[in-house]
């Protein structure tokens, strides 16, 4: 996922999913979808400088709940707490 583009992050409340949405490397559409929603932090400092691209993707798994950790070439980290995560083909 290293250079992908992030796209937007839209989180429906009610049914407590979100979907991050990202370009590929090919410019290809892809969504991951967070299902049960535990906890998301999305900071924007820009300390490394503005970017729109992925520089790390780590997915941790365990027993009861999945994280996700995104560092962005901005140097800012999204975490994301969820039940179950469904990952692009």
């Amino acid at each position: 996922m290293h250079d992908w583009t992030l796209v937007s992050l839209i989180l429906d409340w009610q049914e407590s999913t979100l979907i991050i949405k990202f370009l590929n490397n090919s410019s290809i559409p892809m969504d991951i979808i967070c299902k049960g929603i535990k906890g998301i932090n999305i900071p924007k400092w820009d300390k490394w400088g503005e970017s729109v691209s992925v520089n790390q993707f780590n997915l941790k798994d365990d027993t009861k709940y999945k994280y996700i950790e995104i560092e962005m070439q901005s140097g800012d980290v999204i975490n994301i707490i969820a039940t179950d995560i469904v990952m692009p083909a």
